[in-house]
């Protein structure tokens, strides 16, 4: 069989078998679209379509392309205020509330819509995305509700409004349904003063926290992290979920029957999704690992792609500004990336290290299947993190114009470490109930090794403290190059399964 012939086979069963994707990125590209008229969003879609055999496939994914863009464009018009800054008064929909550090001072960060502005001279704007900064002393609104507030709005981007409240002005609640913003934001602060009685050291407190919160507000710690590129470790995203869902799900099996234990695992990952929030990355996240727990509970096969689609589908239904934020865009491509290339990735680099069977292993002397374990973690690190980079440094380069070389280097071996941390504290949280004492015990456990880890974050090498630069890549480049990767990848990820 010719090579044409395979590749044009391989991207017709690829869509045949993961037609949420093909879904999802159509709403992807309609979004994109709406946001950024660039044409060359169409031309990827077109360039996509050409490998859908199926013609009513080709008609969903153009309606949902053509859908996005007009229900993108009516929910979110833009938007331009008349002036630098307008006074009026305003319905505000409060989404999160948490604490937030500039480099001048902290305050109390009230994210959500406006509803709708109605400045003093009549004119009137409706559902912007809008922040409001309160200072952190003092007593603040409680946030299970809309309010009524005058202030002073002005625009820092298309998409970002900061409202300012008057001084001296009570806010008017008004009717609200189900706003669990207040009881997240008190859960967390508990949360928090529970870890604070437990760890003294500021540092490995943030990073237990960021990890189990999503939120992180410790500034050197987000430094050092950001020079390393570690920054998405402190995101909630799919690697938190993945690794929530492994402890819960183990630990429910040790004692319950198969279906009990995935229906109490889907209640259990709500139940943190909500207390979490409603970030891009969380939402995804939280779609995609629920879509497989059920695939399990219906004893359907489930296709961590599709998944990926579906969940792609939902959040951009939820909400299309999504895309715009960078969180969504890395959590999206990363994954992506992770389904289509770790396996060819796994495949080219066992000829370095090669796999054995488990007998084989076995029969070695024990140095020597110490070693072989020590190989094959590094050959699956080692994978991960090239299937992860090959997409993602573009992406970084374009919006920072640095890459920290060392990223490559800590990736390999920092999340694995990390999510021991990780398991040890959702442990001692099982255990705090009945056995207080050993609940203690382990978070010093916890302690000692957190702090280890931290302390290669804030001593790298100094002779690997390189960084790539460049200020060259534009959007259409980034773009024409995802999708020759996205193309590529579906290629390899036949040919890795066998085309069928």
């Amino acid at each position: 069989m010719s090579l044409f012939r395979q590749t044009r086979r391989a991207f017709l069963s690829f869509w045949e078998k993961h037609p949420a994707l093909w879904i999802g990125l159509s709403l992807l590209l309609g979004t994109s679209y709406a946001f950024n008229p660039l044409p060359l969003f169409v031309a990827i879609w077109g360039v996509l379509a050409l490998c859908v055999q199926n013609k009513r496939a080709v008609l969903w994914g153009l309606l949902a392309c053509s859908g996005a863009y007009i229900g993108a464009t009516l929910r979110h018009p833009t938007t331009l205020l008349a002036q630098e800054k307008v006074s009026g008064k305003g319905r505000f929909h409060i989404t999160e509330v948490k604490p937030y550090s500039s480099p001048f001072n902290h305050s109390i960060l009230y994210k959500g819509t406006l509803l709708y502005f109605e400045e003093e001279t009549g004119n009137c704007y409706n559902k912007l995305p809008c922040a409001l900064y309160l200072p952190m002393n003092g007593s603040h609104p409680v946030a299970n509700t809309d309010y009524e507030i005058q202030g002073t709005l002005s625009q820092k981007g298309p998409y970002a409004f900061v409202l300012k409240p008057e001084k001296n002005r009570t806010w008017e609640p008004l009717p609200s349904f189900l706003n669990l913003s207040a009881w997240r934001f008190a859960t967390k602060q508990q949360l928090f003063q529970h870890l604070k009685t437990q760890f003294q050291d500021p540092k490995v407190l943030s990073l237990l926290y960021s990890l189990t919160s999503g939120h992180v507000d410790e500034r050197v710690l987000k430094m050092e992290f950001n020079k390393l590129g570690l920054q998405h470790i402190l995101a909630i995203s799919g690697f938190h979920f993945a690794l929530f869902a492994l402890f819960l799900g183990g630990l429910l099996k040790l004692f319950l029957p198969h279906k009990i234990s995935l229906v109490l695992l889907l209640l259990g990952l709500s139940a943190y999704a909500l207390f979490l929030g409603n970030s891009p990355a969380i939402q995804r996240a939280f779609i995609a690992i629920s879509v497989v727990v059920i695939g399990k509970l219906l004893e359907r096969r489930s296709s961590g792609l599709n998944a990926l689609g579906i969940g792609i589908i939902a959040e951009l239904l939820l909400s299309p500004l999504s895309v715009l934020e960078l969180g969504f865009q890395l959590s999206f491509l990363c994954t992506l990336a992770i389904l289509l290339f770790y396996p060819t990735m796994q495949t080219a680099l066992g000829k370095l290290f090669e796999k054995r069977e488990a007998r084989e292993v076995l029969r070695m002397p024990l140095v020597h299947q110490h070693g072989y374990l020590l190989c094959s973690f590094f050959r699956t690190s080692l994978a991960l993190n090239l299937a992860v980079h090959f997409i993602s440094i573009p992406v970084l380069l374009y919006q920072f114009h640095r890459f920290p070389l060392l990223s490559i280097a800590y990736n390999l071996f920092f999340p694995a470490a990390l999510s021991l941390s990780m398991f040890l504290l959702f442990f001692a949280f099982l255990l705090f109930p009945l056995l207080p004492l050993a609940s203690h015990w382990i978070h010093q456990v916890n302690h000692a090794w957190t702090a280890g880890l931290l302390s290669l974050t804030s001593n790298p090498p100094a002779f690997l403290d390189l960084s790539f630069r460049t200020q060259a890549l534009t959007l259409s480049w980034v773009l024409c190059f995802l999708t020759s990767s996205f193309l590529l990848g579906i290629f390899f990820f036949k040919k890795e399964r066998g085309i069928s």
